[in-house]
């Protein structure tokens, strides 16, 4: 292999609240485990995202979850490696795998799990000439703070769940609020 890696039963690309459980779920079975993040912090995308189904929780703020599944996460004290974007996978001919990151680093595992979620390193943004200068103050391709819409319209256009999921939190908080699901982008335009 050339540099001398550190071999772990099982490596959990993504950071978000399905890598934090599967990190505490591989420790709690006595797996050596190692979950590496593209960001430079654990716990996804979207901390102000209302979290309905967990079940045996009342509905929660995704970041108040995520920060206790980052500390379940740590119990058996996985190693955790932040600000790796996973570029590469090979299939070793003994049946582990080598994986290599944007930075050249690599690692060695047994069992590879992919918790990437959809879109945290490259957001799908609309297609249109001219919506960058948007972006900044009325085009919205995540919700980082629900506050900034008070009193704002909102048009939220996606497909799926979170584009539901948002329109049932901006509820109450924007003025006027429409969903259009043709979409499969998320994208929320707030306007005066």
């Amino acid at each position: 292999m050339g540099q001398k890696l550190e071999l772990f039963d099982v490596t959990i690309i993504g950071g978000g609240p399905a890598g934090l459980y599967a990190a505490f779920y591989s420790g709690m079975r006595d797996m050596k485990t190692k979950l590496i993040e593209a960001r430079e912090e654990l716990g996804g995308m979207y901390p102000e995202k209302i979290v309905w189904d967990v079940g045996g929780m009342a509905t929660v703020r995704a970041a108040q979850l995520t920060k206790v599944m980052i500390q379940q996460a740590q119990t058996f004290d996985p190693t955790i490696v932040l600000g790796q974007q996973i570029t590469g996978l090979e299939r070793l001919v003994d049946g582990t795998m080598r994986i290599t990151s944007a930075t050249g680093e690599q690692h060695w595992s047994r069992t590879l799990i992919l918790a990437i979620g959809h879109g945290a390193l490259k957001l799908a943004k609309l297609n249109l000439p001219g919506a960058e200068k948007y972006e900044k103050d009325n085009l919205h391709y995540n919700v980082t703070d629900v506050a900034s819409f008070r009193d704002k319209r909102v048009l939220i256009s996606g497909g799926g769940d979170s584009a539901v999921d948002w329109a049932n939190e901006l509820v109450g908080i924007a003025s006027l609020l429409r969903l259009c699901t043709a979409g499969s982008t998320l994208m929320v335009w707030s306007g005066m």
